[in-house]
């Protein structure tokens, strides 16, 4: 069965690190262009109001959790991708087929709610962007987590 073959170590540190990597690509990074887009306000700022720390923890347990199904969700299609190459006549062994297979599930899976920011919620293409470019670094480091850690 698929989910017996998945690391979960790995899906453990993938968790975490996607938890930090939007921490810093939110938070740190693009931080005053991306709250002002996506808030109307930079949090910290003398005239923001910032969340809640219950409310902060609320987000954090959320995301974490988010981020486990993803990275399981992700270690299955990586070994569907992998084994199908045997099946189709691709390389399932190629890092660089691997990547364009990464980048085909980012968009399939991350445009319609990134661009769905822009389309029905009115955000800019900022926020459109910023979160676009994060699920990129996000799938990529997943990729090269999993793919090594075996």
């Amino acid at each position: 069965m698929l989910l017996n073959e998945i690391n979960y170590g790995a899906v453990a540190v993938t968790g975490i690190l996607s938890l930090v990597l939007g921490f810093l690509w939110m938070a740190v990074i693009w931080k005053k262009p991306y709250q002002r887009d996506m808030y109307g306000k930079v949090y910290g700022s003398a005239d923001a109001d910032g969340p809640s720390n219950a409310e902060k923890m609320q987000s954090f347990i959320i995301y974490i959790l988010v981020s486990f199904v993803t990275s399981i969700a992700y270690a299955v299609c990586l070994q569907l991708w992998q084994a199908g190459g045997q099946a189709f006549g691709y390389d399932g062994d190629s890092l660089a087929g691997a990547f364009w297979f990464t980048m085909l599930l980012t968009a399939g899976y991350t445009l319609p709610f990134t661009v769905g920011k822009k389309v029905w919620q009115f955000k800019s293409w900022t926020v459109v962007a910023v979160d676009t470019s994060y699920e990129v670094v996000r799938f990529t480091m997943l990729l090269l987590i999993f793919w090594f850690w075996s």
